[in-house]
């Protein structure tokens, strides 16, 4: 990369990620406003596009935001905030009519039979097939196109926040800071974008685990870099785990969704014996996400095996061909012919439920800035989010945050703000550098702060990735910025985020399972870092 002088972009809205939740805001944004999107990696992309189960909503007429809340509140372990979640669920029918004017086309919303999922008391979840997230993606990108008003950046990084403490000290909100836009990374330029309103719609962190179910491109970049701005995150500690994910060397991030298991897919261990009624007798496969993942992981280490088994074969070739076209075909790339055989399956990191405090139209405490989606911690998922809830919030908190930028959103400024600075940094010469730290911070994180945790490990854990942490940053303000680096630099401040967040936990709830404190401690209390 060549140490070139910034370009400088100016918009309205400026969005950060092409999900759901990005892409929700954006077409919701009305067409006097001109709209940014940008993203890391050629569209489609992002965990929306992984998506195979579907969207939970309360749309059937056995169906109530009453039922569909008691649900959400059950699974989260005592820290759902009521409010917030009854808010977001009673929009989910209101969102469901906004994506079919968009396009979208799910079954169970109209017609079809909608699907469930563990910890949900009725069908409640809206999919087309096991491909919700791919066609939902599809479309909207689509519709996006279709607008003069909205320009979509791929190959885009976000950098760094913006903002006027740092750099326009005059436009400082009363009372705070402001948001001023992002510098971002595009075709070997670090470009200077401003924007009245900055939306990070960036996703989660899987890849700071060395299992998951996330595409490569789920750093945390969201989360780090309103952390670096100051900004509060809460409940970093609650990472969940799908309890099966596709257990093959050639095809280690493959999701096997969980609606297999609604249609009555069995958790087998390697000698063939259903296990999880010695773990959750009543509801079986269908407990949630932490005790199934939770009985996985102690089969496998009373055992000894690497993996257990997902048996599907009940439902036969035609019926897993035709509802579960993505699933059948993925394991069958691989030699694997689910209405023959058990499916091989083994837990792996999967979905953020903390993040950045916000509001489920996205607002943060800092002017100009929201957060939206899995980069945001709202309070609806308390500490273990309910399957196919993540879709919901995503559009939802989309869909609000525009509602609220219509509204209302800070005055243009004419500030210039100056450009990105290089000082001495060079190229980076050895990659060893990176994919060595990579490795490194992967390993600590899916060794010692994995599915059950433990004190020591959670302060070796602490050691280790700060002296990671001090390497990686020397790289950063020495090195030229490039995608890896910046994305290593990502991960390892969400990492330290989980850490600091779970060793202030002293009990065990929801998703944080700690053998030294096994027990949980009323009232519940969320864990609120900063940087």
């Amino acid at each position: 990369m060549e140490k070139r002088i910034s370009e400088h972009r100016r918009c309205d809205v400026m969005v950060i990620g092409a999900g759901l939740s990005g892409l929700a805001c954006a077409l919701g944004l009305p067409p006097g406003l001109e709209v940014l999107v940008i993203t890391k990696r050629p569209v489609p992309t992002g965990n929306t596009w992984l998506a195979q189960g579907g969207l939970a909503a309360a749309t059937g007429p056995e169906d109530s935001v009453e039922a569909h809340l008691a649900d959400t509140v059950r699974a989260g372990g005592g820290l759902v905030d009521d409010e917030v979640a009854g808010k977001i669920i009673e929009s989910g029918p209101e969102l469901i009519a906004r994506l079919e004017e968009w396009g979208v086309r799910l079954e169970g919303s109209g017609g079809g039979r909608s699907g469930i999922e563990g910890g949900h008391s009725i069908r409640r979840v809206l999919h087309y097939r096991d491909r919700t997230g791919r066609h939902i993606s599809e479309v909207l990108l689509d519709e996006c196109r279709r607008r003069d008003n909205i320009q979509i950046l791929e190959n885009a990084f976000a950098i760094n926040l913006i903002t006027a403490s740092h750099e326009v000290p005059a436009l400082l909100a009363p009372g705070g800071d402001r948001c001023l836009g992002a510098y971002v990374l595009h075709d070997g330029v670090v470009e200077t974008v401003l924007a009245r309103e900055t939306v990070l719609a960036t996703g989660g962190a899987g890849k700071v685990y060395r299992y998951t179910s996330n595409q490569d491109s789920a750093t945390g970049d969201g989360i780090a870099m309103a952390a670096r701005a100051g900004m509060p995150v809460r409940n970093m500690e609650f990472f969940q785990f799908h309890p099966t994910c596709l257990y093959h060397p050639d095809k280690r991030n493959f999701l096997v969704t969980e609606a297999l298991r609604g249609e009555g897919a069995k958790l087998l261990n390697l000698q063939g014996r259903r296990f999880m009624r010695d773990y959750d007798p009543e509801r079986m496969e269908l407990a949630p996400r932490d005790v199934v993942a939770r009985a996985i992981d102690s089969e496998m280490k009373r055992l000894g095996d690497d993996h257990v088994a997902l048996d599907a074969t009940h439902l036969g070739e035609d019926y897993l061909r035709e509802h579960f076209p993505e699933v059948t075909e993925g394991v069958e790339s691989v030699g694997i012919r689910p209405w023959l055989e058990p499916i091989p399956v083994v837990p792996a990191a999967h979905y953020s439920v903390g993040g950045v405090v916000a509001a489920p139209d996205g607002a943060t405490e800092m002017l100009g800035l929201r957060v939206v989606g899995e980069a945001a911690s709202t309070g609806f998922h308390g500490a273990n989010r309910l399957g196919s809830n993540s879709l919901l919030e995503a559009g939802v908190m989309g869909l609000k945050a525009a509602e609220s930028i219509r509204r209302s959103m800070p005055e243009p400024f004419d500030r210039e703000v100056r450009d990105w600075y290089f000082g001495r940094a060079e190229p980076l010469e050895e990659s060893v550098l990176v994919d060595h730290a990579w490795a490194s911070m992967r390993s600590v994180m899916w060794d010692y702060v994995g599915i059950v945790r433990t004190d020591k490990r959670l302060y070796r854990a602490q050691r280790l990735l700060d002296v990671i942490w001090k390497e990686v940053e020397e790289d950063y303000w020495t090195l030229l910025p490039s995608v890896e680096l910046l994305e290593l630099r990502n991960l390892c401040t969400v990492c330290r985020l989980i850490v600091r967040s779970a060793l202030q936990r002293r009990e065990s709830r929801g998703l944080h399972y700690n053998l030294d404190c096994p027990q949980a401690v009323p009232p519940p209390r969320d864990t609120v870092v900063r940087s």
